[in-house]
């Protein structure tokens, strides 16, 4: 019986499997600040985009009409992507990039 493989060796390996993936899950768990965190984004519906800073990238989104949300980059100096649309904070997305900056207004 050489080079069978028993089940419980499989489920073992399975649930060594899923343990890694639900470590690597928590890892990229976004922590919220209020309504910004650190290190997300968030896909598509790009409004607009402008050079600043990242700390001015929230208002700048609440004074654009239509911003809803923003993801702020190291891009080009630092650019500031306001974007439109109904989200949440649940739609973010860990970049793993913990010098990018997302914020719903």
């Amino acid at each position: 019986m050489a080079g069978r493989i028993s089940s419980l060796k499989v489920l073992l390996v399975f649930a060594g499997l899923l343990c890694a993936v639900s470590t690597q899950v928590e890892a990229r768990r976004i922590r919220w600040n209020g309504n910004w965190a650190f290190g997300c984004d968030f896909y598509n519906r790009d409004l607009k985009n402008e050079r600043m800073p990242g700390e001015q990238c929230g208002g700048a989104c609440a004074r654009t009409h239509r911003c809803t949300h923003f993801a702020w980059t190291r891009y080009n100096g630092g650019t500031c992507w306001m974007k439109f649309g109904s989200v949440t904070k649940s739609d973010a997305f860990s970049t793993g990039d913990n010098t990018m900056v997302c914020g719903v207004v």
